[in-house]
């Protein structure tokens, strides 16, 4: 049994067994109990609320309502890499139906499954009874939820979850490694300033593939006259890594460390650098007490950008391409913005992806999929890549460090992939 002892103002939780120490009401029990108004569904219309097996979640359902504007039939990563119905959301709440009412237990198999989906959201985008219950990406992050509890994080897996545990962050980065994204920049720490803007430049930010972005918005905003703080070295993960893979009850502490800090400090706007600390915060946001408004970097510059707080003067001639991250887009609904800005450098010319927006690709960088399934992750990206090369762009802009480390580790040759943040700041 996987059980962590006392946590000081925490849960001890054991499926069979639960008790309570320093009851904490907010954190609730993890794993498919959580769920259980879609798995324990005995009469018409509690099986109303719930999965219906149409196959619209992986693009192989009948006219789904959702679907406003049809997208491609290709929807969802696992299920087309290994072409196997297992592979699907809806049988991924199948199996967790069946370990929910004691039916089948925790496989080898089961827990491959589980853990070969990228969190591309595309799930939740289609499914047209996610309203009444919880969509299929929820039920596979109970469903992790209740393999950590019993059998602790997949051996894949086990360092991201060390070191959000011991170090607040996926990467086991101490705090004296933490921080060196702000080197040169000249920022003041949250504390030292009385800034109520709050600069959240995210776990990858003192990672190459998220450096530049937390310092290109750092600048863009130092170029329009912002005042804001930055965390620095006390900086902790946002939570996402561990609400994605299941480790709840790591999240709730984090969820509640980072709100209490930002009562504490009388923030009241929380600019991110990252698309994934994006979809967290907007999750933290909805507790109550939480009064600070959180916004996106690209979602922050292209309203500076509208209100001539920032102009960009240079002209870039370069044919470019955006790719819409999973967790900013279908996530979060941000996708205009992106557009704004690259609409108003001169020079630039934009091509979209056939897959864009609400329906673009997944890069495979999420889900712990790169750790736990690398194959899938590097078909995903190299799929994301070929479709940014058939556009003739000679450049392929994100707003996510996932997304970035995806295709930069590609073993093939590829289009150069760059921050959209980063690019902006090159045209003031």
């Amino acid at each position: 049994m996987f059980v962590d002892e006392v946590v000081l103002g925490y849960k001890v939780y054991t499926l069979t067994n639960l008790r309570t120490i320093n009851v904490d009401d907010k954190i609730k029990k993890p794993g498919l109990e959580r769920v259980k108004k879609w798995l324990y569904a005995k009469g018409l219309e509690a099986r109303s609320a719930g999965c219906v097996l149409c196959g619209s979640c992986y693009g192989h359902g009948p006219a789904n309502p959702m679907e406003d504007h049809p997208g491609p039939k290709e929807k969802c990563p696992p299920y087309e890499f290994y072409r196997f119905q297992r592979h699907t959301p809806k049988s991924r709440w199948l199996m967790a139906q069946r370990v929910f009412h004691g039916i089948d237990t925790i496989t080898p198999e089961l827990k491959e499954v589980i853990y070969a989906c990228t969190n591309c959201l595309m799930c939740q985008e289609l499914c047209g009874v996610r309203d009444d219950g919880y969509g299929p990406w929820e039920i596979t992050v109970a469903m992790r939820e209740e393999i950590t509890e019993k059998d602790g994080p997949i051996a894949a897996h086990r360092g991201l979850y060390e070191g959000l545990k011991v170090s607040d962050n996926p990467w086991g980065k101490s705090a004296s490694q933490r921080g060196a994204w702000i080197e040169g920049l000249g920022l003041r720490k949250l504390g030292a300033s009385a800034a109520k803007t709050l600069l959240f430049a995210g776990c990858s930010a003192d990672r190459a593939s998220g450096r530049g972005s937390a310092r290109a918005l750092a600048q863009l905003m130092l170029e329009a006259g912002e005042e804001f703080a930055v965390l620095g070295a006390d900086e902790k993960c946002c939570g996402l890594f561990a609400h994605d893979l299941g480790y709840r009850r790591e999240y709730d502490r984090l969820q509640t460390d980072n709100i209490t800090a930002i009562k504490r400090t009388g923030i009241q706007k929380i600019v991110v650098a990252c698309g994934s600390c994006l979809r967290a915060w907007r999750e933290h946001a909805k507790q109550p007490g939480f009064n600070a408004e959180v916004v996106h970097g690209v979602e922050h510059v292209a309203n500076l950008q509208r209100a001539q707080r920032l102009r960009f003067t240079k002209t870039v001639s370069k044919k470019v391409t955006y790719h819409d991250s999973c967790h900013l887009g279908r996530g979060c609904g941000v996708y205009d913005p992106p557009r704004e800005i690259l609409s108003a450098i001169s020079g630039v010319q934009m091509v979209e992806m056939e897959r864009n927006r609400r329906w673009a690709w997944c890069c495979g960088g999420g889900g712990g999929v790169p750790e736990a399934d690398p194959d899938l992750a590097h078909w995903s990206a190299s799929d994301r890549t070929r479709e940014a090369r058939e556009t003739g762009a000679e450049l392929i802009l994100t707003s996510s460090a996932l997304c970035q480390r995806s295709f930069n580790d590609l073993n093939e040759v590829g289009l150069p992939v760059q921050d959209l943040l980063e690019f902006a700041y090159r045209a003031l």
